[in-house]
């Protein structure tokens, strides 16, 4: 009766199938509306691995627990902010930036913090970082201060005096950590803590103090990271095949009737056939499979570097070069252009560094070399030139070394100028024209308008006067009687600046001359009223009316040499009378004698 029903249930589902397959021809799993003759719904979810944080310190509060010396409070561990940390952190003594240093004694200083952490049963590997500081500076001989960080079972408690791992299962981390005055990141990935599977585990840090000297900066501790694998999650499948063939790496072929089964890949197993990828155009050709035509501008196959960047299929010029580069020109020209009206609004620089070479500012029409070779802020402002031509200032280049002063320009073997306090200085045997100029009025150190303020020299002014260089020649026609028409003065300046400081006149040198005014109608042509300024670049002149009067005092020289002369005849005129008088006056005496 049983196997009846039994052949009569498989006969029911057998006739159910084929009547499916013989209206409909489809067989759906999870759907009820299949879409192919098999068809199969459903998610295949992977496994997956993660990790877990067994301790994650940032110290915004603090959960570890402090054996401290009792030598000196300063040897201490403490919790609140360390120095060149802006949050909080655990440190020793002082750490936090003050300037008190801490005591010694004759025994060494050792101060503990410590967390317990329990350990899944399992556990073998784990990862451990913090940030640390320490700066252990040797005070003389051997001693020094360090840190040093220990695993050890909870049972046991630090305590002060020498100790070793072996005696109590301690694991080191890291070594001795100190000479580091800054904040530092100690990491370990593939940490051993096997021996603490299934117990609580201790994460000691321990400072030791040997030395007999203070030190500003012992030790502090901050964002402490213990972190394990985690178990897997499970997955879950949609479609599953057994035919005994099945291993990880496989894939689903068939033989030449269709029966399907599991086969290891061609070119080794585990999924790693091994393909050559290669790109002509814009089709990516598979070895030993078919070929890809990519999209326009794809170029992900390539490879870009030595200042070119890809990002997202485009590349662009600009980036960290990976190796010497060399432009060869050959004949051609490197020309950087724009077709915008703003050409090159931003700069090109050439820095090394520490300093800026050379800086190009297009949109200023200015070249800088140095750093602080800004454009002065007399940039745009007007000027007047001796030939009254109205210009406007435009700085286009600078130069400075890095500092206020003695930024030096070559201009060839030896010679340079320096830049100076508010100074130019030149650096050479002479400093000349570059030709040689007759007219009293080319090539000037100065102008009418345009005056230095003094000339100092060793061996005064040389003044050409040769005689064969001059035409013209006729006796001078002034002398003693010009001279004794002229006012001598004493006067002051006004407005006398040095700079921008005013120099009030009880604080000037007195000084002596004569008035350019009464000069002109006694000795005109030592008084000059006009000066011949250029009128264009191409070496043509002008002359012009000088604003103020200025006189050339050596050409009064002759003048008084000419009244010296003159009354040195008069003196010996009168000289030669007075010899005469003297005689007469002699023979009156006898004359008078005898009668």
């Amino acid at each position: 009766m049983f196997l009846n029903n039994f052949m009569s249930k498989n006969y029911k589902i057998l006739f159910l199938l084929f009547t499916t397959f013989a209206f409909y021809g489809q067989v759906g799993i999870n759907t009820t509306n299949p879409s192919a003759t098999l068809h199969v719904f459903g998610t295949t979810t992977l496994p997956a691995s993660g990790t877990s944080n067994l301790l994650n310190q940032n110290f915004t509060t603090n959960d570890f627990s402090f054996i401290n010396s009792t030598t000196s409070t300063n040897n201490n561990w403490r919790f609140g902010s360390a120095a060149g940390n802006t949050g909080s952190s655990i440190y020793i003594s002082n750490d936090n930036g003050t300037t008190n240093s801490y005591t010694t004694s004759s025994s060494p200083n050792v101060a503990f913090a410590y967390r317990d952490i329990a350990i899944p049963a399992g556990t073998t590997i784990s990862t451990l970082s913090f940030d640390w500081r320490c700066n252990g500076e040797r005070a003389f001989g051997t001693d020094y201060d360090y840190l040093r960080v220990w695993l050890t079972p909870t049972a046991y408690t630090p305590v002060s005096g020498t100790q070793t791992a072996a005696a109590t299962g301690r694991i080191q981390i890291g070594g001795n950590f100190n000479n580091q005055n800054t904040w530092a990141t100690y990491s370990n990935t593939s940490l051993d803590i096997s021996s603490f599977s299934g117990i609580n585990m201790r994460l000691i840090f321990e400072w030791r103090n040997d030395s007999s000297g203070g030190n500003q900066f012992p030790a502090a501790i901050d964002n402490v990271i213990l972190t394990i694998p985690s178990a897997p999650s499970p997955g879950s499948y949609t479609f599953r095949l057994e035919d005994g063939t099945q291993a990880a790496g496989k894939v689903m072929t068939s033989d030449a009737n269709g029966n399907a089964y599991w086969a290891t890949p061609t070119g080794g197993s585990g999924g790693t056939d091994s393909q050559t990828l290669s790109v002509s155009g814009s089709v990516l050709s598979i070895s030993n499979g078919n070929s890809v035509t990519l999209p326009s501008g794809s170029s992900s196959s390539n490879t870009f570097e030595n200042g070119l960047t890809n990002t997202a299929g485009t590349v662009r010029l600009g980036g960290t070069l990976t190796q010497n580069t060399s432009l060869n020109l050959d004949t051609r020209d490197l020309t950087f252009s724009s077709s915008t009206s703003a050409a090159f609004p931003g700069q090109i620089l050439f820095q090394g560094s520490n300093r800026i070479i050379m800086d190009t500012e297009f949109e200023k029409n200015y070249v800088n070399f140095g750093s602080n070779a800004f454009i002065d802020g007399d940039d745009g402002t007007t000027f007047t030139d001796t030939g009254s031509f109205v210009f406007t200032k435009d700085f286009v280049a600078g130069f400075d070394s890095g500092g206020s002063g003695g930024t030096a320009i070559a201009m060839g073997s030896i010679e340079y100028f320096v830049d100076g306090t508010d100074e130019l200085f030149f650096e050479g045997s002479g400093f000349s024209p570059m030709l040689d100029v007759t007219s009293s009025f080319g090539n000037t150190l100065g102008k009418s308008n345009r005056r230095w303020g003094a000339v100092y020299a060793t061996n005064g002014v040389i003044t050409t006067s040769d005689m064969n260089l001059k035409t013209n020649v006729n006796p001078l026609k002034y002398g003693l009687k010009e001279i004794l028409k002229l006012n001598t003065i004493t006067y002051n300046w006004k407005n006398y600046k040095l700079g921008n400081t005013t120099i009030p006149i009880d604080k000037q040198e007195k000084k002596i001359g004569f008035s350019a005014q009464q000069l002109l109608n006694v000795l005109p042509e030592v008084v000059q009223t006009h000066s011949w300024v250029p009128a264009n670049e191409n070496g043509d002149y002008k002359q012009i009316k000088n604003e103020h009067l200025g006189v050339n005092y050596s050409d009064i020289i002759p003048v008084t040499v000419k009244a010296i002369q003159e009354q040195q005849v008069q003196i010996d005129e009168l000289k030669s009378e007075i010899k005469e008088l003297k005689i007469q006056i002699e023979l009156l005496k006898k004359l008078i004698e005898k009668k």
